[in-house]
């Protein structure tokens, strides 16, 4: 059965760009504390992507790991203290999931689920969104610790092939999945030095990844991955530098063929000043500003999106020959400062076409109370 997903629409201008706005609902289950209530939805927009060969209103959106609160929080959103250090995830069952959607032609009434394809081992069984070892500790709504799980992930992007088959950034290792048609994970890219605490996956494990990628901030692993127009080459990137307080990160480039890294480059993100909507309450620090999505519009171009919460910024990116001597020149297509009313905590980018792009920002699973919304951006004079 079709389900279909309500959209309320929200226009608005400012300067040359106009979007429209609308809300996606997916019930998931109601988590009951003694002291709290929480109704959850699906968080469809952790990252998206449309695929050249779809028609301009079919893309794809993945799931990350599943509804999670961080042990800090968890007095505040359950009620009671938990945890003093790690993820509760009340509902441990969950599988990360892609998502196939139609909007509507007008955008103003709904949108199809035309697909749901829950990543599955290569046995066939459903994968997981627990902590693969060496990352957090993970408990359960009782406050039982639960097992590390070499078959969890936690997926923050993805792209499709003209095939169907489908490569996605996780969070945890951090890695790149490869996965087919079906969602079975085909094999899964870390830096050189993990595949041992991987022993025991339901999949192919292949060292082809810098070493130093291990070193990544917890939670800030792979959350951006492109695929290039000729389906050659993907590009990917750590959300944040290696020390909270530096700027600069590296892009890198794999050649799907040969499983190799074939580029490097510099990118510097800005400072945290220049976010404004971000900084209107409280200043914000250098490690608030991450990145989120990477698209490509050609073989050798890119849209980095670049943000805090409120505030999300667009770059293109032309890279030149690789090199890490000097970082990359970044054009400004879109800062959502100029734009009034903008949904906030956008991860998802599909680029429909160089003046369409369609946004979806990332939920949490509706765990504070936020909703699923998707944008359709229209870009003028760009």
């Amino acid at each position: 059965m079709k389900k279909l997903a309500l959209f309320v629409f929200i226009p608005s201008i400012a300067m040359a760009h106009t979007y429209s706005s609308s809300s996606f609902h997916e019930a998931l289950t109601t988590i009951t504390t003694p002291e709290k209530t929480l109704n959850l939805s699906v968080g469809i927009g952790s990252g998206a992507f449309h695929r050249r060969s779809d028609p301009t209103n079919v893309f794809y959106t993945v799931t990350d790991r599943g509804p999670n609160i961080d042990c800090s929080d968890s007095r505040k959103i359950l009620g009671l203290s938990y945890c003093s250090k790690g993820k509760v995830f009340p509902v441990p069952n969950f599988s990360p999931t892609i998502y196939r959607l139609q909007l509507s032609e007008n955008n103003q009434s709904s949108a199809k689920i035309l697909d749901k394809i829950p990543l599955k081992t290569q046995s066939g069984k459903l994968a997981s969104g627990i902590s693969n070892p060496n990352t957090e500790t993970a408990y359960d709504i009782n406050k039982n610790v639960l097992k590390d799980d070499v078959n969890g992930f936690d997926t923050e992007a993805l792209v499709v092939t003209q095939t169907g088959e489908f490569y996605l950034a996780d969070e945890y290792g951090p890695s790149i999945i490869y996965a087919d048609q079906n969602g079975v994970i085909k094999n899964r890219f870390v830096p050189k030095g993990v595949k041992f605490e991987l022993n025991g996956a339901d999949y192919t494990v292949t060292e082809n990844l810098p070493a130093e990628l291990r070193n990544r901030q917890l939670n800030r692993g792979f959350e951006a991955l492109a695929l290039s127009e000729d389906e050659k080459t993907l590009f990917f990137m750590l959300q944040s530098p290696y020390d909270p307080k530096k700027r600069t990160i590296t892009l890198y480039s794999m050649d799907i063929q040969s499983q190799t890294i074939n580029g490097q480059w510099l990118y510097e993100l800005d400072t945290p000043d220049t976010f404004v909507k971000d900084n209107a309450k409280k200043a914000r620090i250098q490690n608030d500003v991450k990145i989120s999505e990477i698209a490509a519009i050609g073989d050798n171009e890119l849209i980095v999106l670049e943000r805090i919460s409120k505030t999300t910024k667009f770059y293109k990116v032309k890279l030149e020959p690789n090199t890490t001597e000097k970082t990359v020149n970044k054009e400004l297509i879109v800062n959502t400062d100029d734009l009034d009313k903008f949904p906030t905590k956008i991860e998802g980018l599909a680029i429909i076409s160089p003046q369409e792009w369609i946004l979806v920002n990332d939920n949490d699973f509706g765990i504070e109370g936020d909703k699923t919304r998707i944008i359709r951006l229209s870009l003028q004079d760009k």
